[in-house]
C-alpha cells in the first residue's frame, strides 16, 4: 500500500516537472543557437581583419532552416538548430579594420525566433562589436 502511494506521488511530481523541463530545453537550445550566431559574426570580423579584406555574413531562412552564409568563401555555411523558426534576413559586412560596413550609426539587429518562448537577438555595432541578449531587442 505504501509503495503504491509513493509511486502515485512520484508520478504526479514527474507529470508536473515535464512541461518545465521541455521549456528549459527549448530555452537552452535557443541560447546555444544565439551564441553560435554571435560567435560566427565575431569570427567573420576577425577573418576580415586578418585577411585585410572585407567579409560579409548573410542570414536567411532556407528550406525552413535558419542559415548563415559567408561572402568570399571564408567559411562553410552554417545551419542553426531546428528550434529556430525564424531569423532576421540581413547581410552584415565587416571591413579590413573590423568595423561594420554600411548600416549607418545604429546597431544592426538580427532577431532569432524560437518554436516556443521568447526571441533572442544579436547586435552588431557600427564599430563591429558583436553581442547578444535574451530579448527581441538589444540596447
Amino acid at each position: 500500500m505504501e509503495i503504491l502511494i509513493a509511486c502515485s506521488i512520484l508520478g504526479i511530481l514527474t507529470a508536473m516537472a515535464v512541461p518545465s523541463f521541455s521549456l528549459w530545453i527549448a530555452r537552452q537550445q535557443l541560447r546555444q543557437a544565439t551564441t553560435e550566431l554571435a560567435g560566427n559574426y565575431a569570427m567573420a570580423r576577425t577573418a576580415a581583419m586578418s585577411r585585410g579584406s572585407g567579409v560579409t555574413v548573410t542570414t536567411a531562412m532556407t528550406g525552413g532552416k535558419a542559415t548563415l552564409t559567408f561572402g568570399g568563401n571564408v567559411f562553410k555555411s552554417v545551419t542553426l538548430s531546428e528550434r529556430v523558426t525564424n531569423i532576421t534576413a540581413a547581410t552584415v559586412g565587416f571591413n579590413p579594420f573590423g568595423g561594420r560596413s554600411g548600416g549607418g550609426a545604429v546597431n544592426t539587429l538580427i532577431v532569432v525566433t524560437p518554436s516556443q518562448g521568447n526571441a533572442y537577438s544579436v547586435a552588431v555595432t557600427p564599430s563591429g562589436r558583436v553581442f547578444w541578449c535574451a530579448a527581441a531587442s538589444c540596447p
